[in-house]
């Protein structure tokens, strides 16, 4: 079987496939668009006296933790959204399903419910492994620091380099080649004189949110704890140790939504006083989490004791489940639409 190179390539054989495998006399017409604001490619099938069209977005690879973020940008299409990509492995098919997002993959997976046509197909493993084009700097560990501290910042990408580099806490080198990058995928323009401007900020945030948890969010991990008291966090005071409660904590607090199963705090300084006063001890499979706190600005938001609205967005997309997706949705219109608006 011949490797896979490209998104067009992923959308081909994954179609070829769910005409195969299917075993429904289906007809199946794709146009792949090059709006980079809409979706990458538009589906229609056809079966018996009926048709649908869908909006597809397509990823080469998908992970548990960035099928948060592909689920919220398939919501934002006007037409039923579809998710093709390579390959979903049967847990992730169970919980498209669950989440009634249809989806496509090259292996013949396939999850597509618009009644009176039903398909479930799962469980079938590639026989081959593609390659993927690199990944571009602006989206690895550094360029991802820096692109969060465009984002939480308005305007910061007219300050001089130096200044830039300081508040995203990255090299000074770093500031040249994501800016360069950025220019190349669309997202910044260099109005000479004028000065820069960052565009598209909803899609450089899906891009961001996507790669954060596979990219950037492991080295950040400091360890992980267990406390005696499992509400121990809901008298904890943070700011005295220039931390940050993050993730489902951090979103209960802003929305009452949740009853959060996973504690996340960043930080900035050791927290053996505040790990000591509530009894809490490393355990690999606890459920605190504790990261490095990677920028170096404060935001103007009232909430002093939460990470910025972007960074809890991005967690709870990055848990994958279907209720902290839900949660993530209400974060963006109640707190960060001001922030991400559209040009």
């Amino acid at each position: 079987m011949k490797a896979i190179h490209t998104e067009k390539e992923v959308l081909q054989r994954a179609l070829e496939r769910l005409q195969k495998t299917a075993k429904l006399n289906i007809k199946i017409q794709h146009k792949v668009l090059h709006d980079p604001y809409g979706p990458d490619a538009t589906i229609r099938i056809a079966w018996q006296d009926t048709e649908w069209h869908f909006a597809a977005d397509i990823k080469k690879t998908l992970t548990r933790a960035m099928l948060g973020g592909a689920i919220q940008q398939l919501r934002e299409y006007p037409e039923k959204g579809i998710l093709i990509t390579a390959y979903v492995t049967a847990q992730m098919a169970d919980l498209l399903q669950e989440m009634d997002i249809p989806f496509v993959d090259t292996v013949g997976n396939a999850y597509i419910n618009e009644p009176p046509l039903f398909i479930f197909l799962k469980g079938n493993k590639p026989v081959d492994k593609y390659r993927e084009n690199p990944i571009a700097r602006a989206f690895q560990p550094a360029g991802l620091q820096l692109i969060f501290a465009l984002l939480c910042n308005p305007n910061l990408e007219n300050a001089p380099f130096r200044e830039i580099a300081k508040t995203a806490d990255v090299a000074l080198g770093t500031v040249g080649w994501v800016i360069r990058d950025l220019k190349q995928l669309g997202n910044l323009i260099d109005m000479g004189k004028r000065g820069r401007r960052l565009i598209r900020r909803k899609d450089l945030l899906n891009r961001w949110v996507t790669a954060y948890p596979d990219q950037l969010r492991p080295k950040k991990l400091l360890g992980r704890y267990m406390a005696t008291n499992t509400e121990w966090w809901k008298n904890a005071e943070l700011e005295d140790f220039h931390a940050y409660w993050g993730g489902e904590i951090a979103a209960t607090i802003l929305t009452r939504y949740l009853k959060p199963q996973i504690v996340t705090i960043y930080t900035r300084e050791p927290l053996g006083e505040l790990l000591l006063k509530n009894r809490i001890k490393k355990d690999l499979n606890g459920d605190i989490e504790i990261l490095e706190a990677f920028w170096r600005f404060e935001y103007n938001w009232q909430h002093r004791n939460l990470v910025h609205p972007i960074l809890i967005y991005a967690d709870l997309l990055a848990t994958g489940d279907a209720r902290n997706i839900e949660t993530a949705e209400i974060v963006y219109e109640k707190e960060l639409a001001r922030f991400i608006r559209e040009d």
